[in-house]
């Protein structure tokens, strides 16, 4: 069965894997029966990835704002007392959670080969820790990408945002046809969505743009064209 990569692209979603690859790992070494040091080593890996990945960056995300607002304040606001600057306070690590050296995911990376090199690993385990991706989704399962079009406002007039999936492939070629031309590449674009953002054929005259997908992996096109779907744009 073709599966797509286990690890996930976003960052967001990855404490979560992280989370799940620390919990059971300590229960799968029971049929694994690995090293137990190589093991905790891990679990340490995973636990402060999780950590760095998750409270850590949740909080720094939210200082920049923060530092921003301050900023504006100390330009323009008003005020009796001196602007006092915010700090970035650093989350507690959690209970049993400890910093690790450099590396770190690479290291799971190639536990991961261990794991699955280890005469006792079954796909039971694989999945349970989450190291085999979704078979729903796959590029084998999935021969054509996904998209829809929205009209928004643009920089002069209204754009068209394409939003794809890609279906674990690496990207997408987008294709567009409008007025009497033949269709033409717009894009090559490895992450959804892609706004078509071009000034109209006629100034202040609204025009129909067609658009067809194929999937892009191997820095080549690969597969057939999805259905035409297309979208009036107006100035």
């Amino acid at each position: 069965m073709t599966r797509q990569r286990y690890f996930p692209n976003t960052v967001d979603a990855r404490p979560g894997w992280f989370h799940i690859f620390a919990t059971e790992l300590a229960v799968a070494n029971a049929v694994l029966g690995l090293p137990a040091p190589d093991v905790t080593a891990i679990i340490a890996d995973a636990k402060f990835l999780e950590y760095a990945g998750g409270p850590w960056l949740t909080a720094a995300r939210e200082f920049g704002p923060a530092c921003t607002a301050a900023l504006e304040d100390l330009y323009a606001g008003t005020g009796t007392v001196p602007c006092v600057l915010p700090v970035f306070t650093v989350p507690a690590l959690p209970a049993g959670v400890v910093a690790v050296l450099a590396g770190a995911l690479a290291r799971i990376f190639a536990f991961v080969q261990t794991i699955k090199a280890s005469p006792n690993y079954t796909d039971a385990i694989g999945l349970q820790l989450g190291i085999i991706g979704p078979a729903d989704g796959t590029p084998g399962a999935q021969p054509l990408p996904a998209f829809t079009l929205k009209t928004e406002r643009g920089t002069a007039g209204e754009a068209v945002k394409i939003v794809f999936k890609k279906y674990g492939r690496q990207g997408v070629v987008i294709f567009s046809k409008r007025g009497s031309g033949g269709w033409e590449m717009l894009a090559i674009d490895l992450s959804s969505p892609y706004l078509d953002d071009r000034p109209l054929l006629v100034a202040g005259q609204p025009e129909v743009r067609e658009y067809r997908l194929q999937f892009y992996d191997d820095s080549a096109p690969v597969g057939d064209f999805t259905d035409v779907a297309s979208a009036t744009v107006a100035p």
